[in-house]
């Protein structure tokens, strides 16, 4: 309706000014369809998601209602994993002490560089691990990688084929900065360039 399609509009004002974004969901009826929309907008910003689970004191099953909500999370966000959630009562306070600190450590992660050595180290393990697929007959090399900036974390691969990479390579690819440089919870991105290394 009207009121809601204005609520989206100020919320996606507001995102494209924030730095970090917390979702407050009722945890009666969570991750409803504006719930993702604004989810997947915050991400797709590069922005810091935390999901604040409101009326957790009026949850019964609390351990059915987390894995309920880590499932959703997973399957309609797989953009990014680990997504931090606090459980939390806006009646009772509970858990309300949580959201500064896990925002303050979020931010840094969110402003993590990592040195250009370490990640090209990283990168000869993956690719030996599991090499990029072939393309006419000939395989994608991945000569070199930097990180761009962060903010989110940004990073730069040159390859030969660049545009040949599939996405599934480039996801597993983010998805191994994510767990081996712990990034938990953070919009990566992953930029691809046709040549060779150009600090060469």
């Amino acid at each position: 309706n009207k009121i809601e399609t204005l609520s989206t509009l100020d919320s996606y004002r507001a995102i494209q000014y924030a730095q970090i974004v917390i979702l407050v969901l009722d945890s009666n009826d969570m991750l409803e369809k504006q719930d993702l929309t604004i989810a997947r907008k915050i991400i797709d910003e590069g922005r810091v998601l935390i999901i604040a689970a409101n009326k957790w004191d009026l949850i019964d099953n609390k351990k059915k209602s987390v894995e309920k909500l880590n499932d959703r999370l997973k399957k309609s966000l797989p953009q990014v994993h680990d997504l931090p959630t606090v459980l939390i009562s806006a009646l009772t306070g509970k858990n309300i002490d949580k959201l500064i600190p896990e925002a303050f450590k979020l931010f840094e992660i969110w402003n993590r560089r990592i040195q250009t050595a370490r990640l090209n180290q990283w990168l000869l393990m993956m690719t030996e691990r599991h090499p990029p697929p072939l393309s006419s007959g000939r395989r994608i090399r991945i000569r070199y990688m930097t990180q761009a900036k962060t903010r989110p974390p940004t990073f730069v691969i040159f390859s030969s084929k660049g545009n040949q990479l599939p996405e599934s390579y480039k996801r597993f690819l983010i998805n191994g900065i994510r767990n081996d440089f712990s990034f938990p919870g953070i919009p990566i991105r992953l930029l691809i360039r046709t040549g060779a290394n150009p600090y060469n």
